[in-house]
């Protein structure tokens, strides 16, 4: 069964969520965090849910700030506001009858994950796709120096989207400077699987192997030889879920 929550954090902010659960009652839960320029609604969240459902543990899906039906520009975007959106949800999790937490996250969402699972030692488990460790090199190596200098210097940077063009202040990239995901990954307690596709075009698999060097949790790597960022190949996005699956659902089992 799935309910939308609308869940307020003041009279101006709203977070768009939605809450799955299993027909038996369960204990059991993984918060899905999605990608840059996704939503809530994205195809991985989507089957993901409904194999955890399958295995009686719900799942709670949201929209970062700026992404989906969330209500605020995107252009503000910033992680500081989507780590704040997350632990709202964390907060709400741990007050319903929830008491087994596991955190997933794709991407821009892996990074928000890390993070969440280092603050969260009460994390059971951390699944990862295709995570972001490092963002402010990526932005180096996509504008270049001339195009972060603009980017600075105008303080609006506009790109392409799926839906037309986007904006986005370089607020959002000042804020990236203050985080340090690989210092704070080693704090992770939670068994942690990433799964990473050598052929990722978006996100260097390298930064999924210091990563992996970095933690001291219960941790595996699968690294996926031929796999690009979305995981396109059918025989790709289905070996990944079946992994995230088999992760969560081993360590609930584990946890007593």
């Amino acid at each position: 069964m799935e309910k939308t929550i609308e869940l307020k954090i003041n009279s101006e902010n709203k977070i768009a969520m939605v809450l799955s659960e299993p027909e038996k009652p369960s204990a059991n839960i993984v918060l899905l965090c999605h990608g840059f320029m996704s939503s809530k609604e994205s195809s991985t969240n989507k089957i993901l849910t409904e194999k955890l459902l399958a295995k009686n543990i719900a799942t709670c899906r949201f929209d970062f700030y700026g992404h989906g039906e969330d209500g605020h520009p995107f252009q503000d975007l910033t992680l500081t506001r989507c780590l704040n959106q997350a632990e709202e949800i964390i907060s709400w999790i741990t007050q319903s009858d929830y008491s087994k937490l596991a955190i997933m996250g794709s991407s821009y969402g892996g990074l928000v994950a890390i993070l969440l699972a280092a603050r969260h030692p009460e994390t059971v488990a951390l699944g990862l796709k295709c995570p972001v460790s490092d963002y402010p090199p990526l932005w180096h190596g996509l504008l270049g120096e001339a195009g972060m200098s603009a980017w600075k210097k105008d303080g609006i940077l506009s790109f392409a989207s799926h839906d037309g063009r986007a904006r986005l202040d370089y607020a959002f990239y000042e804020d990236l400077l203050g985080i340090d995901a690989y210092k704070e990954a080693a704090e992770i307690r939670a068994s942690t699987l990433i799964v990473h596709g050598d052929a990722d075009e978006d996100v260097p698999v390298e930064q999924s192997e210091r990563l992996y060097q970095t933690l001291t949790s219960k941790k595996e790597f699968e690294k996926m030889s031929g796999a690009d960022h979305q995981f396109n190949k059918d025989e790709h996005f289905e070996k990944m879920i079946d992994r995230l699956l088999r992760e969560f659902v081993g360590a609930f089992k584990e946890k007593p």
